[in-house]
């Protein structure tokens, strides 16, 4: 008869940041550098022509406008039912209630986690647009505002209680550790508040050396993303950081940022825990994947501007003439 205890799995420890490793540079995804180089060519090509352009400019905002929701569905901060999500990329997140919700939050929560997710994004275009920098003035600001909203983080108490505790740490590092308890078991460790500022000097450090190499965007972009995250600097809100971080690499390339959605969650955790094992160039491909379906979309609708084409459909069933949106027509 054993009487042993059963054990939990081992704690996922945390290690310091480190660089890209040797042959990064060739982890680009076939068939991303031929669609950038027809986009660049696309935009440049609609830089005098203002209804196309404008055309154009709509539904890079709207883009942007399903980053900013799912980005919070993710976190699971709310969960939208059916249909919704397509019905706000299209029509705005001010329409956004709490019936919308499963959780049936309060409006004033649904509506201010979406329009400060939306307003950090539009903030990061603007900083990138700017010529900022990009430094830790920058991502404790980012942080800050899409946290505005957030009024609570989930806790665990010394009995193994889970409870929400007021988040009152809005771009300031983490004053605890933040280790999460996954359902297996698993700890994940991330760095500890005492080494979080050494932590992220490291991580401006390497990147300032990474950035002007010209690494093919997704793997700049994936490496951003996963040391940040599994550093986790920030008492929550650090997966939104880390996916701003992500954009950060596309949209400074002036190209369209890969959507993680939450239908997508679990191939997206999958992917950062492949990662965590050492193996960056698996999250790079991940990305690389979405970047790719991303970018074809955006030449597709940028061929049809520059065919004077300005007639798109909407995913809620709605259409976009130029830059005017019609609504589904329900019988």
């Amino acid at each position: 008869m054993n009487n042993s205890t059963p054990q939990c799995d081992p704690p996922e420890l945390w290690r310091p940041l480190t660089g890209l490793p040797d042959g990064a540079e060739g982890w680009q995804v076939p068939g991303y550098h031929e669609l950038a180089q027809e986009w660049i060519s696309i935009r440049t090509a609609l830089k005098d022509q203002d209804e196309p352009r404008a055309f154009l400019d709509k539904w890079l905002e709207e883009r942007g406008r399903a980053f900013a929701i799912e980005t919070g569905q993710i976190e699971g901060l709310y969960t939208l039912k059916h249909g919704i999500t397509e019905q706000l990329i299209a029509e705005g997140l001010a329409g956004a209630v709490g019936a919308h919700t499963v959780e049936n939050l309060e409006d004033r929560t649904i509506q201010g986690l979406l329009a400060d997710q939306e307003t950090a994004y539009n903030m990061l275009f603007a900083d990138i647009a700017s010529g900022r920098p990009l430094t830790q003035h920058t991502l404790k600001s980012w942080h800050q505002l899409i946290t505005r909203h957030q009024e609570t983080v989930a806790g665990i108490t010394p009995d193994g209680r889970r409870v929400q505790v007021p988040f009152r740490l809005k771009g300031q590092w983490k004053l605890r550790p933040n280790n999460p308890r996954r359902p297996d078991g698993v700890v994940h460790e991330y760095c500890p508040p005492e080494l979080v500022q050494d932590e992220m000097d490291r991580f401006f450090a390497l990147h300032r050396e990474i950035e002007p190499q010209a690494y093919p965007v997704d793997v700049e972009a994936a490496w951003m993303h996963h040391r940040f995250v599994r550093t986790h600097p920030f008492q929550d809100g650090n997966g939104r950081v880390s996916r701003m971080l992500m954009a950060y690499a596309y949209l400074r390339r002036s190209l369209p940022p890969p959507l993680i959605n939450a239908a997508g969650r679990n191939g997206y955790i999958g992917a950062l825990e492949v990662a965590n094992t050492g193996d960056l160039k698996a999250f790079s491909d991940y990305l690389g994947g979405l970047a790719v379906v991303t970018l074809r979309d955006a030449v597709l609708v940028g061929r049809k501007a520059l065919a004077g084409n300005l007639n798109r459909p909407n995913g809620n069933g709605g259409r976009t003439l130029g830059t005017t949106y019609l609504p589904p027509v329900h019988s």
